[in-house]
């Protein structure tokens, strides 16, 4: 009788979470080799159990971010880490915030806007809006690949209180003339026409119901969903696409990263405020890769294509 132990129902799961292990605390110092080792389009947004960097590339995995989580949840947190590290690596970005001081620390940097006021968001969105279309235009008669068009630097709309921000916008828009072009307008074009325009929102909902975003299809463009401090009803509504609802991690700092119909818990990278604005200013930006960096890379990358052939049911 042939047993086979290879392959099968169970082949490409992780081990159950009780037998991982996360820091406590996953800070600068712990992941400044992963932070500099980062492709320039895949921040790094923590650890999972077993060590592993859990990266988001905007370009080829998810154009945009959706962060879930209850107050305390480190939405914040999660957010000032990825807009730092595309800031460090050359890129731009936007700060859309009604609370105002949910960013303070990117308020002074050359590299950054900060919009907090309702007028200012709403000429914001519509500014990104027009970027977006003159991108996609460039990349349109660009006679090479796509992800080499000229389109400019990479730009990361932070959008902070997503639900209460887009109500306000639709109240306001009200008082516009019939026909024009619209900061929710806009907000849409961003997120169907962003991605080969170099141009990603990732924004925080707390709760993100399909209404309170604009639509299902808009919040189907989050293809990656991070949460924190959930309910049942949270997951239902955000995971659905990656399994059965699991429980919130109660350790701070920890939450689930959802991709691709898998979802993985993730000890998340904290920076303080100073350690982020660092970044953004390019103090952590990796040089020209040469062959040592080269060499970290490839093993990442032969090590995600073995789990990805495990996963398909085949063993190398």
């Amino acid at each position: 009788m042939d047993i086979n132990f290879d392959t099968g129902l169970y082949s490409g799961l992780a081990t159950p979470t009780a037998q991982l292990h996360f820091p406590d605390l996953f800070d600068r110092d712990a992941a400044r080799e992963l932070i500099e080792s980062a492709f320039e389009s895949a921040p790094l947004l923590g650890v999972d159990g077993e060590g592993n960097p859990i990266a988001v590339d905007l370009d080829s995995d998810s154009p945009h971010v959706l962060v879930s989580a209850a107050s305390g949840g480190g939405k914040s947190v999660i957010l000032r880490s990825i807009a730092s590290q595309v800031m460090g690596n050359g890129g731009k970005a936007v700060f859309l915030d009604l609370k105002r001081h949910s960013h303070r620390w990117a308020k002074n940097l050359p590299n950054a806007a900060y919009a907090q006021t309702l007028p200012e968001i709403g000429n914001a969105l519509i500014s990104i809006g027009a970027e977006v279309h003159r991108r996609n235009e460039v990349v349109e008669q660009f006679a090479g690949p796509i992800e080499e068009a000229p389109v400019g630097e990479r730009l990361v709309v932070v959008f902070e209180e997503l639900n209460a921000t887009m109500s306000q916008l639709k109240a306001l828009d009200r008082r516009l003339p019939r026909g024009s072009y619209t900061a929710l307008d806009a907000f849409r074009d961003i997120m169907f026409m962003g991605r080969a325009a170099k141009v990603h929102v990732v924004a925080v909902a707390q709760y993100a119901t399909a209404e309170a975003l604009g639509g299902g299809d808009i919040r189907e463009n989050f293809s990656t969903r991070i949460l924190a401090r959930y309910t049942k009803q949270a997951w239902t509504m955000l995971a659905y696409d990656c399994g059965l609802p699991q429980a919130a991690p109660e350790e701070t700092g920890r939450g689930m990263v959802c991709r691709g119909g898998k979802a993985r818990q993730t000890q998340f990278l904290y920076l303080t405020e100073e350690e982020a604005a660092e970044i953004a200013r390019g103090g952590y930006r990796a040089p020209e890769v040469g062959p040592v960096r080269q060499a970290v890379r490839d093993r990442r990358q032969a090590k995600a294509a073995r789990r990805a052939l495990l996963a398909s049911g085949h063993r190398a």
